[in-house]
């Protein structure tokens, strides 16, 4: 049949006005004298084009308008339950949250993955695009609604008794915990993940559940574990050639590197995670990089040159809607060893508006208030800072890390470590 002599059928009108109308496919096909298969594949969108003296049966036995019925141009036509099943198929397939993360267009990933979103999908396709939904909107900012998808992931999971997919739910909701501050169950949580490794998705997930379980081993100061973490991610995700993750990896590196005081360690991960941040094309990173390294050079005495990077690097932040709020603590300390305290107590109140609702991120916040306050000289200050601090790490279930001592600079041989 010539495509001149076919007309271009509306797909959500038609399977709109059977469910409006209360008909079945099968009584569809024996009015028209068609198969049965035939009428199923018009409902799908597996057949797009329909003869037109099918759609002039069809329309009258549907007792609408052909015009109603049918498109003008096939471009018109909005995705079809096929087209959004195999939508979802490949956004899981090709993995979208990875290919988009260097551009941090997490409002991109989430809108792509809610049109390839139907409920007749197949029970663990569903799971695993909630798992993935919940990821897109806590990469926003967006925490309870990510804790809703991971509810519903988890829910799914449970349903089917699929562990990838609660899996991915424990992992997700852990790392909402762990940035809301509720860190009391994120250790056990992370290592629930770790214990089933089979049940990961890829190989890419393990590696970041161990980067991440690294990340919560440096909030209660177990230094030795957090660093070994991040290398076991660190070496998985050399295996998969994942630069965007290496990026991010080696500045978690780099961070606890720099606290317990393994000042050229950190020094040489900061640097390596730049040229990672710079190969993936990930801006964020690339512009938090400076002030990253500009921390374990000022340790080592070279505290102009550590204040010009963070100088240099600040105005680069406003280029992003979400960014590492520990920048605005790194750039407070640099600036204070410098001497220019005006510009560490800057930072400080806008890393400290910033951090409101993040305890653990709250707690480091005041502690580095604390060490600016005693290089103010101001006593009382400082006995207020430590105090704050204190009450967020305590509201956070980090009591390891509340002092009742005199604030020490940060990253100088690094506070004992317990537990």
């Amino acid at each position: 049949m010539r495509k001149e002599d076919t007309l271009a059928l509306d797909t959500h009108f038609l399977v709109r006005r059977l469910e409006v109308r209360g008909l079945k496919q099968g009584w569809v096909a024996d009015k028209l004298g068609v198969a049965r298969k035939t009428v199923s594949r018009w409902v799908t969108g597996k057949v797009k084009r329909i003869g037109r003296e099918s759609a002039d049966a069809l329309a009258e036995l549907l007792e609408c308008p052909l015009e109603r019925l049918t498109v003008s141009d096939e471009a018109d036509v909005l995705a079809t339950k096929e087209e959004q099943r195999r939508a979802a198929s490949l956004i899981q397939q090709r993995d979208l949250l990875e290919l988009l993360s260097p551009s941090d267009d997490w409002a991109l990933a989430e809108s792509c993955i809610k049109a390839s979103l139907q409920p007749d999908l197949p029970l663990r396709e569903l799971g695993r695009l909630y798992n993935l939904l919940s990821t897109a909107a806590w990469r926003q900012g967006n925490y309870d609604e990510g804790e809703r998808h991971a509810a519903r992931a988890a829910e799914i999971g449970e349903q089917i008794g699929d562990r990838r997919v609660s899996v991915g739910a424990i992992y997700n909701r852990a790392v909402i915990d762990s940035i809301r501050g509720d860190l009391g169950g994120v250790l056990a949580a992370y290592e629930a993940c770790l214990a089933e490794p089979e049940a990961f998705e890829t190989r890419r997930e393990h590696a970041k559940v161990l980067s991440n379980v690294g990340d919560a081993y440096r909030s209660f100061l177990r230094f030795e574990e957090s660093i070994a973490a991040q290398a076991a991610a660190i070496a998985l995700f050399e295996q998969l050639g994942l630069e965007l993750n290496l990026a991010i990896a080696q500045v978690s590196l780099g961070v606890v590197c720099a606290e317990a005081g393994r000042l050229e360690q950190a020094a040489q991960a900061y640097a390596q995670g730049a040229e990672h941040a710079q190969r993936a094309g990930y801006r964020r990173g690339v512009d938090c990089a400076p002030i990253y390294r500009a921390d374990p050079l000022s340790l080592a005495g070279e505290r102009e040159a550590a204040r010009d990077l963070v100088v240099a690097a600040l105005p680069g932040l406003a280029r992003h809607a979400v960014y590492d709020l520990g920048c605005h603590q790194i750039a407070a300390r640099v600036l204070r060893r410098a001497g220019d305290l005006e510009g560490a107590r800057a930072q400080l109140d806008e890393g400290l508006r910033r951090a409101a609702d993040f305890p653990p991120l709250l707690g480091e916040m005041h502690a580095e208030e604390a060490r600016w306050a005693r290089a103010s000289a101001d006593e009382g200050a400082e006995q207020r800072a430590r105090e704050a601090a204190n009450a967020a790490f305590s509201a956070a279930g980090l009591e390891v890390r509340c002092s009742t001592g005199a604030a020490e600079e940060h990253g100088v041989g690094g506070p004992v470590e317990r537990g």
